[in-house]
Order: structure tokens, then C-alpha cells, then sequence
């Protein structure tokens, strides 16, 4: 049940319907019309499209022990650019990194494998 106080906001979308988000409190408009809150919203919107980029998804998914070694392949990628580092020397760099992270995915892999046998075994023992 809404609030008789409430009212929606008075402008008109795009596509030329009214606005039927809620007004904010003491004015006539919704938090995504408001003039006033255009700074607020240019920031937000820019916060948004920098962490949501491809590079700061690849950042928050790998893991926390692998971070020196991406921060490392990306300099090597800027410095190959830059002509200060030789393709070749970089290409030995990401295959080694490859094996690395082949290893301690397959690590992190074992460790999680036991975790969840240990809790089949104690759910068997319960069951039994």
C-alpha cells in the first residue's frame, strides 16, 4: 500500500510515457531527473562503467595470490608495446605464468576436492 504523501515524478521518459518512479521527498522529480542531481548521478555513472569494465572484472576474478603475477604480464604487455621489452622475452613470460597458474589451479583444485570428501565422509557417518 503506498503512501498518500508519495508522488511520482513529473517528467516524461524518452519514449514520451511519464515517469513513473517515485519523486524524491520535498520536489517533483525522481532521483533520475532531478536537475540537482546531476553530479551525483555523472559519478555514479562513471563509478559503474569503471568497475564494471572488462579490466576490473578480470582483476576482481583472479585470485589474490596470482595479483603480482598479472600486475607483472601487464607491464610486460606496456613494455613490448613501448619497444623496451622483446616479444620473444614476454612470450616466456606468459608461458611460464601459464604453468604457474596451472599449478596452483590444480592446487587450489585438490584442496577443495578433500574439503568436500571430508563433508561426504561426516554426512555417510551421520547417515549410517
Amino acid at each position: 500500500m503506498s503512501n498518500p504523501q508519495e508522488t511520482t515524478c513529473v517528467e516524461v521518459r524518452r519514449d514520451g510515457a511519464p515517469c513513473r518512479a517515485r519523486a524524491l521527498p520535498e520536489g517533483d522529480y525522481c532521483w533520475a531527473h532531478a536537475p540537482e542531481m546531476a553530479e551525483k548521478r555523472n559519478a555514479a555513472r562513471q563509478a559503474g562503467g569503471i568497475n564494471s569494465s572488462g579490466p576490473a572484472r578480470l582483476r576482481r576474478m583472479v585470485p589474490n595470490r596470482l595479483n603480482p603475477i598479472a600486475r607483472v604480464l601487464e607491464k610486460a604487455l606496456v613494455e613490448v608495446h613501448d619497444g623496451k621489452l622483446e616479444p620473444r622475452r614476454a612470450l616466456a613470460m606468459a608461458g611460464i605464468a601459464r604453468s604457474l597458474v596451472t599449478v596452483l589451479g590444480s592446487g587450489e583444485l585438490e584442496e577443495r576436492l578433500q574439503r568436500v570428501e571430508k563433508v561426504l565422509m561426516t554426512h555417510e557417518e551421520r547417515v549410517s
